[in-house]
């Protein structure tokens, strides 16, 4: 079903470039891209190294925005600077749909950065209302949503991904070192959020929650399309699957903005309510589990070893 959908939305966006005598670029050749908040271009120099998150626009499909990760691990200020620029795109009517990627070598995303669960209850509690915040925005938005992963995609990364309404990931041909996609949040000590079991059982199934998020799962990206948590694959290169997925979002925005925005907030709504009125218990529920000895052990070693990696 899904793939005749994709096929058809891609038809008619096939038709569309045609008329208009416009080939569709990947972002890797993306030269002129424009900073949405500011309207300077993306590919101008930086005096120091780039911001975590950057937002453009596609240069061939202006309606279509790329938020950009430049941080394989999510830090409080990262996740403050993507509601930031979330909320930007949100004002700016020229924009039907957002491409979510990074440019990180082999990672999505990582997941939470392991200092934040360090910092003592207050200071994670604020920091998971923000990563609440985070997936709200995403998850709520006006805009049609689609992650293109090309690397890991782990806890938070996993998270970002099933916020959008779709997911496109490399890896779908058998070979070394394959980017592996799941909430490991068990792994580390830590129970996954009720909200999430509800969200992942939602895109798989109940049974597949069952067997997977009580052990910590990581699957590979043919497992992930084989529940139904990535919805495509089968791509030769990153630059072939950014591609894609933008002139597949070019073509779900071709529905009517205002019959399409409202019929997926009603799609979302239960979901959202009952998101929104478990924030105060989940905050309280996370926070302890997180300040568990046993969790603390386990992400004390797990960073004691990322730290040795990154000296060697």
């Amino acid at each position: 079903m899904m793939h005749s959908r994709i096929s058809c939305l891609l038809a008619r966006t096939t038709a569309s470039h045609a008329r208009r005598s416009i080939q569709p670029t990947s972002f890797a050749s993306t030269k002129s891209a424009w900073v949405i908040r500011s309207f300077i271009p993306a590919s101008r120099s930086y005096s120091s190294s780039p911001p975590a998150v950057t937002v453009t626009k596609d240069e061939n499909e202006p309606t279509v925005a790329i938020v950009t990760l430049h941080q394989s691990a999510f830090s409080h200020d990262t996740a403050r600077l993507l509601i930031q620029e979330w909320k930007t795109m949100e004002q700016d009517q020229s924009l039907r749909a957002v491409v979510l990627k990074s440019d990180l070598k082999s990672i999505f995303c990582a997941g939470i950065d392991f200092k934040e669960f360090l910092k003592g209850p207050e200071s994670f509690g604020n920091y998971w209302r923000t990563i609440r915040h985070v997936f709200d925005v995403i998850y709520s938005s006006r805009l049609n949503t689609a992650a293109s992963m090309h690397g890991h995609s782990l806890g938070l990364g996993c998270v970002l991904g099933m916020a959008c309404q779709d997911r496109f990931m490399m890896g779908g041909a058998p070979g070394p070192k394959q980017p592996t996609i799941g909430l490991n949040e068990v792994a580390v000590g830590v129970p996954v959020p009720h909200w999430l079991v509800e969200l992942f059982a939602g895109i798989t199934s109940r049974r597949h929650a069952e067997r997977l998020l009580p052990m910590g799962r990581i699957m590979s990206v043919q497992e992930a399309v084989s529940v139904g948590l990535v919805d495509k694959a089968d791509f030769k290169s990153q630059e072939e699957m950014d591609a894609f997925v933008v002139r597949y979002l070019v073509g779900r925005s071709k529905a009517p903005r205002d019959a399409q925005t409202e019929t997926m907030r009603v799609i979302r709504l239960n979901f959202l309510k009952a998101f929104r009125a478990s924030e105060e218990e989940d905050v309280k529920t996370i926070t302890h589990y997180v300040a568990n000895e046993e969790a603390q052990t386990i992400l004390k070693e797990s960073l004691a070893k990322l730290t040795n990696k990154a000296k060697k």
